[in-house]
C-alpha cells in the first residue's frame, strides 16, 4: 500500500525540516531537494525606507525687459535677500558682475587708487576671462536710480550669452561660456 502523493510529501518535508524549510510547486509535482532548501536562517530586516519623491516647480526665466537699465545694454537685478547688486553689462565689452557682501575668504586684490591689496568690493566675469573679484573705483553694477528688480531664486536671467541666477544656499551665478563665479557672504568659486 503506498502512500498519497500528499502522504510522501509530509515525511519528505519532516525529513528535511531539521535543516531548512519545506516548499513546493505550484501543482505540487517537484518535492525539496537540499540544494534548492536554504542553507542559513533568512534575516528579517525592515523595509528601505525611501525618500518622499519631491517635485520641482519650473521656474520661469526672467522677462529680460523687466530688468533693462536706462543705458542700452545694461541690465540690473537684486538678490532676494538685497545682499548682491549686480547687473549684465552688454555695451562695450559685455560683462556681468556684482557688488555685496563677499565673504571673508575672498582674496585680496589691487586697490583702485590704494597703495596696496585691499579687500575686493565687485566681482565679474567676462568671456574672455574666468571670473575675478576686484575693486572698482565706482560702482559698475549697481543701478542708481534705485529701481532694480530682485531676480527670484531659481529663475534664470539671460542677455546675450550670460546667465545669471540667485540661488538661496549658493548665492549668485553669473556665466558665460566657459566662465563664470558663484559667491554668497560665507562661500565663492571662480571658474
Amino acid at each position: 500500500m503506498g502512500f498519497p502523493r500528499w502522504g510522501l510529501m509530509l515525511v519528505t518535508c519532516g525529513a528535511l525540516a531539521l535543516t531548512a524549510a519545506c516548499g513546493t510547486t505550484v501543482g505540487g509535482n517537484a518535492s525539496p531537494t537540499a540544494e534548492s532548501l536554504p542553507t542559513s536562517t533568512p534575516r528579517t530586516t525592515p523595509p528601505a525606507r525611501t525618500a518622499t519623491p519631491t517635485t520641482t516647480k519650473a521656474v520661469p526665466a526672467a522677462q529680460v525687459a523687466d530688468y533693462a537699465g536706462t543705458q542700452a545694454g545694461s541690465y540690473y537685478f537684486t538678490s532676494p535677500s538685497s545682499k548682491f547688486e549686480c547687473a549684465i553689462v552688454t555695451a562695450r565689452q559685455p560683462v556681468a558682475g556684482c557688488h555685496g557682501a563677499f565673504p571673508p575668504s575672498a582674496p585680496q586684490v589691487q586697490g583702485s587708487g590704494a597703495p596696496g591689496p585691499v579687500a575686493p568690493n565687485s566681482i565679474r566675469v567676462t568671456a574672455d576671462r574666468p571670473g575675478e573679484f576686484f575693486s572698482a573705483g565706482d560702482p559698475a553694477f549697481h543701478r542708481f536710480d534705485g529701481t532694480a528688480k530682485a531676480l527670484p531664486y531659481g529663475s534664470p536671467l539671460r542677455v546675450q550669452g550670460f546667465t545669471c541666477t540667485v540661488d538661496e544656499r549658493t548665492g549668485v551665478t553669473c556665466e558665460t561660456t566657459g566662465h563664470g563665479f558663484t559667491v554668497s557672504d560665507s562661500a565663492f568659486r571662480l571658474w
